[in-house]
């Protein structure tokens, strides 16, 4: 629980002038450590996302994540390649890329999308209410993040993880502030653990508390875990820091009719 926190930030650039994690939304500084700490525990992860994507990677990936929202479900192979208007086996091929970069997790026996972080088709006890789709996000930090890479208001319902007793958090300003808490007391733990894939490491211990005593109870019942302590409002500024860059637009947007040709050509 004590890493070093000052290590440098590390992130990618995705898209021109999109970087992942955003320093710009991270003001608290609390927010910030937890970043540091997650660039220094989870070096894996970090090398993966370092490898930024090409075009067609790119284009999936945001098209997969836009289907998931709009479907309240992962999309298939099929329906991300009529989206994107390209080859359902160059998208299959694809898919197996984001996987490798723990970007999705794919279904072994149909290489189906499972997982598009911060959604899954698992329950996980973390529910996003974005309009009028119910979305399982894969943990707390993850649910807080769905709102502002969609850039909607949202409604993130979980459990306590010691009582199992409610927590509703709504956001305003597009997911970008916190609108209400309940219960008030209601606090994260960020997990930075990491083994090959965030979605079955981290992220199974990224969860919502309903009071800081429950969660140092849990702490000291774990054996004394890697990772930070923090508010909702501070989980918030690293959920957009880490996911409201994935759908934005690039600085010099790509005409995307054009940029589908061109990929369709290669």
């Amino acid at each position: 629980m004590n890493e070093v926190a000052n290590a440098e930030p590390a992130d990618v650039e995705i898209r021109p002038g999109v970087r992942r994690p955003d320093w710009s939304v991270v003001t608290l500084p609390a927010a910030g450590e937890a970043l540091r700490a997650r660039s220094s525990s989870r070096s894996g992860l970090i090398d993966c996302w370092l490898v930024a994507l090409n075009p067609a990677e790119d284009l999936v990936w945001r098209r997969a994540l836009v289907l998931f929202a709009d479907l309240g479900r992962a999309p298939r192979t099929a329906e991300i390649a009529a989206d994107a208007r390209l080859g359902e086996e160059s998208v299959g091929h694809i898919l197996k890329t984001l996987q490798h970069h723990d970007l999705v997790g794919l279904f072994e026996g149909d290489g189906r999308i499972v997982t598009a972080y911060p959604f899954t088709d698992r329950t996980t006890g973390h529910i996003v209410n974005l309009g009028a789709r119910r979305l399982n996000a894969l943990c707390a930090i993850d649910a807080l993040g769905a709102g502002a890479m969609h850039q909607r208001d949202a409604v993130v319902e979980s459990r306590c993880r010691v009582c199992a007793g409610p927590i509703r958090i709504a956001t305003a300003d597009l997911g970008r502030a916190v609108s209400t808490i309940s219960p008030p007391e209601t606090v994260v733990w960020y997990d930075t653990s990491y083994d090959g894939s965030a979605a079955s490491s981290c992220c199974t211990r990224i969860a919502f508390f309903c009071s800081d005593g429950h969660l140092n109870g849990w702490l000291r019942a774990s054996g004394g875990r890697s990772g930070r302590r923090l508010s909702v409002e501070e989980a918030l500024q690293v959920g957009r820091a880490l996911f409201a860059p994935v759908l934005a637009e690039a600085t010099a947007p790509r005409e995307e009719k054009s940029e589908r040709r061109r990929i369709a050509q290669v």
